[in-house]
């Protein structure tokens, strides 16, 4: 369908797409600076997410070689009896957060497992290692949530700003233009017509 389809060469229309068109660029800049605000929290985001999976691995690694520890020196019975004096009690508070309009689940840890006192060192150790693990694999979903939020919605504004730049503006301009040339010929032709009622006058 033509972009002057429906249109009315008129003062008034012309007027009204001209105030339109401008709400439209004042939207499209502001899509802009989202969609470059949201890009720069994306790259942040992902910055902070490869460094917490790296954290994590570390940890991972640290929580190995301490249960492992704990193993050889207890005996799996050994750690399993003194594990059952763990208590086993691990609390969340999920709360949202926004970042330019988009709301993502943030996770704070309330209660964590209580290590014994009587509890062997090599052992407390090894559960120690293992609660940083739980911390960093919060921190690690909740970064990856933001990410994927983040970034759906950058794509879903970088679409609106290309609609609006490459075809919404560029038609609401033609429009324009198309007016104003009907207007002009309009003007040419009764600017022509009074010359020659004006010549037949006189004559």
């Amino acid at each position: 369908m033509s972009a002057t389809s429906g249109v009315r060469p008129t003062k008034g229309y012309l007027m009204e797409t001209k105030r339109r068109i401008q709400t439209v660029e004042r939207g499209t800049e502001f899509l802009k600076l989202k969609r470059d605000q949201l890009a720069k929290e994306l790259t942040e985001s992902l910055d902070v997410l490869k460094g917490r999976r790296g954290l994590l691995l570390g940890n991972l690694e640290e929580a190995y070689s301490a249960l492992t520890a704990a193993y050889l020196s207890l005996g799996p019975t050994e750690v399993q009896s003194q594990t059952r004096s763990i208590k086993n009690t691990l609390e969340l508070e999920v709360l949202p957060r926004s970042v330019m309009g988009v709301v993502y689940p943030t996770v704070r840890i309330t209660e964590t497992p209580e290590i014994a006192a009587e509890l062997d060192i090599t052992l407390a150790h090894a559960a120690e290692k293992v609660y940083e693990i739980i911390e960093e694999l919060i921190k690690v979903a909740e970064f990856e949530e933001r990410v994927e939020r983040i970034a759906d919605e950058l794509g879903t504004t970088s679409r609106k700003v290309n609609a609006l730049e490459n075809m919404v503006l560029p038609d609401m301009r033609y429009i324009i233009k198309f007016i104003e040339d009907k207007l002009d010929e309009e003007s040419m032709e009764e600017l022509v017509r009074m010359k020659l009622i004006g010549g037949a006058k006189k004559s």
